[in-house]
């Protein structure tokens, strides 16, 4: 993955400061792993092992999915599923970060993207972690 760009407003962010210091740690691993069109894999699982591979057993795929759930409300990333798999997108991504690649890894969100998707994604990620645990 390319270096990120983090510009010196992110520490007098409002919408950062709503978050927790474990929160606000996901956002910015998460922007280094999503494509240069600010596109990722939504699977808490995938978050989590991509995101923290070095402390795998001090975080859980719940917890992921609770810190993603907080992202998504602060709107600093939106969740979309395109064929029956949830994806992300960082909001404002344009606005802070060079594009450089041509093609995105992860297929483009449509524009029916909305809040009943939203709770849809939320729900159909929590029933799968539900079923994973059981």
């Amino acid at each position: 993955m390319p270096n990120r760009i983090l510009k010196e407003s992110i520490c007098t962010s409002d919408t950062i400061n709503e978050l927790s210091p474990e929160m606000e740690s996901l956002f910015y691993r998460l922007l280094v792993q999503c494509d240069d069109f600010g596109r990722f894999d939504a699977r808490p699982s995938i978050v989590r092992s991509r995101c923290y591979p070095l402390k795998l057993e001090k975080v859980n795929e719940k917890t992921i999915l609770s810190w993603l759930n907080k992202l998504a409300e602060v709107e600093l990333i939106k969740f979309y599923i395109i064929d029956h798999h949830p994806y992300l997108l960082i909001t404002k991504w344009e606005k802070h970060q060079q594009i450089r690649a041509k093609k995105s890894k992860y297929p483009e969100p449509d524009n029916i993207c909305n809040q009943l998707l939203v709770s849809c994604l939320r729900n159909m990620l929590t029933k799968s972690f539900n079923l994973l645990q059981n």
